[in-house]
């Protein structure tokens, strides 16, 4: 499992907390699902948003929420930042927040050992190998 430390911004606000790479949260373009309250934290209380039906691994549907304006997202390592990349969020009841496949190669993270969440940035591939948190 693969736990980053990421910064999310919308105008002012910012906010810090650690999400889940999750390369089965496919999607055509950058996307975060974000827990409810954490949402209503950075974006406020009713951000404008669309319904979007979406096709589960399983090949199920679901009907998310989606908000129409990106928030940043950036990865915090002791002695880097990289971003920010726009992700479209995702306001949902689940209790971590989750990056999709194209935000996580947006960010250019490489992962290395699913088992020990070993990772590192595109650019350090073969030199540095980083931990999850």
């Amino acid at each position: 499992m693969l736990r980053l430390r990421v910064r999310l911004q919308v105008e002012s606000k910012c906010i810090e907390t650690l999400a889940l790479a999750n390369s089965g949260f496919i999607g055509a373009e950058p996307e975060i699902m974000l827990p409810e309250p954490l949402a209503r934290e950075l974006l406020g209380n009713k951000p404008p948003t669309i319904t979007v039906k979406r096709i589960l691994a399983d090949g199920s549907t679901i009907n998310l929420v989606r908000c129409v304006e990106p928030v940043n997202v950036y990865v915090v390592t002791e002695d880097r930042v990289v971003g920010p990349v726009p992700a479209y969020p995702y306001i949902s009841r689940i209790s971590t927040v989750l990056l999709n496949d194209k935000l996580l190669g947006k960010l250019g993270i490489v992962l290395l050992d699913f088992g020990e969440g070993l990772w590192c940035f595109r650019d350090e591939l073969g030199f540095k190998t980083r931990h999850s948190y």
